[in-house]
């Protein structure tokens, strides 16, 4: 065969599942120096064969990276990249002694990022055009990941995506089966109220505090919360009510008085300046039940740069606990000390670290 005749190797492993499909497509030439592969944006992006460096930028980029081995190949930094223990990005906080030491370059500077010299740039950038501007400026192939996926199939896809791009399929599948098999413990456990049932001590809830393009607060929520979700819990303020989609978003004091949730979790970020809110404020907030019976608890924090799946993981543990004690006797702590193994195998970092080092103390009863 001659050296100018290609031949391509194409493999397609297609996801179908409740009606969504994912194409993950590779081809590889003997005459280029590259395999292509389909990032999350549907864009082709070739990549070198052997990928020995890569820098993510933008929110979360990295924290996808640092839950594959391909974290020994990050050799720079994106400069907004925090090690402030305080701030919630527990990738960061795992992977610190790895990280902080490394050189940062600012994404907004393209001469900065093609004196990294690396092989490939993970960005969370979500327009196909800018993702195309960014490869064109730095003259490195970028690869798109989606920062907004949670729990599901799709996030599923992007696991696996990741997987061949790094050449670490086994361990995109170890990742799957991990986080799926803990959802299945607390949605296995539990059976869907049924219509018309009588309400139970817990049945409905409020997310607040949360941190989504700015700081959070009292009335600052979450719609399609997934630690409500898989423990069957009605959340008052779904995304309907907003009709701006799942993310946190904003709601009006009345309509929380209104929807008088029975319990209230407070995102870890912004405990204290929800609690003086509430406080503040207990004049009007003393009819809501979930604070005149005292029903008031806190979480890790949720969202910090971009999501922290690790976080919302133990999240959907502690809210189990919390509303269906008498189903889940298991110890919280070791349950999240496993979810952290699930991440980042064989790290010596456990929740009690992580709880003490966010702002927010980690997962508890708020007492006013």
């Amino acid at each position: 065969m001659s050296n100018s005749k290609t031949i391509a190797i194409v493999a397609v492993v297609l996801v179908l599942v409740a009606g969504i499909a994912g194409v993950f497509i590779l081809t590889q030439n003997e005459d280029s120096d590259g395999i292509t592969i389909t990032d999350m944006r549907g864009r082709e992006v070739t990549i070198p064969e052997s990928l020995e460096s890569i820098m993510g930028i933008k929110s979360t980029s990295l924290e996808l990276i640092s839950f594959f081995q391909a974290v020994n190949k990050v050799k720079y930094l994106d400069i907004d990249e925090s090690f402030d223990d305080s701030n919630g990005r527990t990738h960061n906080f795992v992977m610190k002694s790895k990280l902080s030491g490394l050189p940062v370059a600012d994404p907004a500077d393209p001469e900065q990022i093609i004196a990294t010299g690396v092989d490939l740039i993970i960005s969370s950038t979500v327009s196909v055009s800018a993702l195309d501007l960014e490869q064109s400026n730095y003259g490195i192939p970028v690869f798109a990941i989606n920062a907004d996926l949670e729990f599901g199939v799709e996030y599923d896809a992007q696991l696996r995506t990741l997987g061949k791009l790094f050449g670490e399929e086994p361990r995109a599948e170890e990742l799957i089966a991990g986080i799926n098999g803990m959802i299945s413990d607390i949605t296995g456990n539990l059976s869907p109220p049924s219509s018309g049932t009588a309400a139970g001590a817990f049945t409905t809830a409020y997310a607040c505090g949360m941190s989504f393009y700015g700081a959070g607060n009292f009335l600052k929520a979450s719609g399609d919360y997934l630690p409500f979700t898989y423990s069957y819990i009605q959340n008052v303020m779904p995304s309907s009510i907003a009709g701006v989609g799942k993310q946190p978003y904003n709601v009006g004091l009345e309509t929380v008085i209104a929807a008088n949730p029975k319990n209230i979790f407070i995102d870890g970020g912004n405990v204290g300046t929800t609690v003086d809110y509430i406080k503040s404020n207990m004049g009007v907030l003393s009819s809501i039940d979930a604070i005149s019976d005292g029903n008031i608890y806190k979480t890790l924090v949720y969202k910090s740069w971009g999501t922290n799946w690790q976080n919302q993981l133990i999240n959907v543990y502690y809210v189990a606990s919390v509303m269906h004690p008498d189903v889940f006797t298991w110890d919280f702590e070791d349950k999240a000390n496993e979810i952290l193994n699930i991440f980042y195998p064989g790290t010596t970092v456990t929740y009690a670290d992580l709880a003490a080092a966010q702002a927010g103390g980690g997962c508890g009863k708020v007492i006013l």
